[in-house]
């Protein structure tokens, strides 16, 4: 296939994706050759808790890996199976339970009983590991300084994004973000000795210069690593949050002397509802990964043309009474700061609120995010059919963004889609956002006893190059 410019693919997959989105309706056909699975064991035709192990692809025969109509939709189902068995509600053992989404409502979901990076790599901060540990105890979720932000979660500050800058609801609160890491990566890591740079190093070298993160295999019926990346918002009822929207936890918030404008530790609890979800998994066929993110659907506008159209609706981080108001642009730091600073009592993210250019009487508001591209046609096609399966569930108000994937006979080969972009995990970079990319760059530098520094890929994870110490 021949090679067209990164500009020009870009340029023609939104032209396209913009120009089958007008045109879709609910009784837009399927692909040729297209197969929709709700379970990827089950011949019920129901939603499982199974985990897929693999995209069930077709051969590729001269096939540079790109977005098209025959190729993508087996990711888009894969992730919607990944989404559905890692949502499943789970026992306390994080097993699922029930025969469906809707069974035990109440207990957190398969994939929150997965450890967070404090717990694998462990933490010099004492009242952090404490404060982690009564909310486990707890069974609340658990917020601290964290960030999706690669190469930066160690010293960025705040709850921050992929840019480092902070993502503000309609409400002024700051929007909050966790990592957790699957059995199958945190057994990997321990039984390797990983947690250190000299652990690393060592693992690598032993290893003929290999680090690979366990993949999933059907051949043998085991999973592999799986990252995932969640972003929620504070909810709050009397200023117009419908909480049956969003699939919500009571969770403890830790914010440290540090990053406090009063100088003081805050503690607080809250009830917070799930807005973003970024899921990493390797499977042996694809060793960089399928890449799949989730949002809620009142996040933000679709485009600005939905801003304007949709004046009663209550978006998350959009607000269309600010008028002329800057669009994915993150909130400025005070001068005399180094940090965002947490306001010690909500809103909590007061302090960066904007007034509307056009409109300063009418009061203060908090980030202004639209979607900058479409989803593909055929993803938001599947994305009907597995929200109507759905229906009835609070994860019905979910959809899938994109799924991204890389395989191809040529070196380097381009990633399908070239962008991909969450609104709450990286609003302010959309135009140039893509996970596979971006996690090409988690590297470990190990300097043996005696000897150069080696360069180390982490297998496109970030959390070995942030949290090894």
């Amino acid at each position: 296939m021949k090679k067209i410019s990164l500009l020009v693919l870009i340029v023609i997959g939104v032209i396209f994706a913009c120009n089958q989105a007008n045109n879709t309706t609910e009784t837009e056909t399927a692909p040729p050759g297209f197969v929709n699975s709700f379970c990827d064991s089950a011949t019920n035709g129901g939603l499982c808790s199974y985990l897929p192990l693999e995209v069930h692809l077709g051969i590729f025969e001269g096939y540079d890996s790109d977005l098209d109509s025959i190729h993508q939709p087996p990711f888009d189902v894969f992730s919607w199976q990944t989404f559905v068995a890692l949502n499943w509600p789970a026992d306390i053992n994080g097993n699922p339970v029930g025969n469906s989404l809707n069974d035990n409502t109440q207990n957190p979901r398969v994939w929150e009983y997965y450890q967070d990076p404090l717990q694998v790599f462990g933490s010099d901060d004492d009242e952090l590991v404490l404060q982690l540990g009564e909310a486990v105890k707890a069974g609340d979720k658990f917020f601290h300084k964290s960030s999706k932000a690669p190469g930066q979660l160690d010293t960025i500050t705040g709850f921050q994004e992929a840019d480092g800058h902070p993502l503000i609801d309609r409400n002024l609160n700051f929007a909050l973000y966790e990592i957790k890491m699957s059995p199958a990566e945190v057994n990997f890591i321990t039984t390797n000795k990983l947690t250190t740079v000299n652990g690393i190093g060592e693992y690598y070298v032993a290893n003929k210069n290999q680090f690979v993160l366990p993949p999933s295999d059907s051949a043998s019926n085991k999973q592999g690593m799986a990252e995932i990346k969640a972003a929620w918002r504070i909810l709050d009822p009397s200023k117009g949050d419908d909480t049956t929207r969003f699939y919500c936890r009571n969770a403890r918030v830790y914010i440290d002397s540090a990053h406090s404008r009063n100088g003081k530790a805050i503690s607080f609890k809250a009830k917070v509802g799930l807005v973003g979800l970024h899921i990493f998994r390797t499977t042996t066929r694809f060793g960089l990964g399928v890449w799949s993110t989730f949002e809620q659907v009142d996040n933000t506008p679709d485009s600005p043309q939905m801003a304007q159209d949709s004046r009663k609706t209550q978006w998350s981080f959009y607000n269309p009474q600010c008028l002329n108001c800057p669009l994915n642009q993150p909130p400025e730091i005070k001068p005399g700061e180094s940090a965002y600073l947490w306001d010690p009592a909500p809103p909590y993210a007061a302090s960066y609120a904007v007034s509307a250019p056009s409109q300063p009487q009418n009061g203060k508001f908090g980030t202004q995010a639209i979607r900058q591209f479409p989803i593909f046609s055929l993803t938001d096609y599947i994305n009907r059919l597995w929200r109507a399966k759905l229906k009835g569930t609070v994860w019905a108000n979910y959809r899938l963004i994109g799924s991204q994937w890389q395989n191809a006979e040529t070196f380097p080969p381009p990633n399908a889609p070239a962008l991909l972009a969450n609104t709450t995990l990286e609003t302010y970079i959309q135009s140039f956002a893509s996970c596979i990319s971006c996690h090409q760059g988690a590297v470990v530098q190990y300097v043996p006893d005696a000897g150069d520094t080696i360069n180390i890929r982490t297998d496109l994870s970030f959390l070995f190059p942030v949290y090894a110490r």
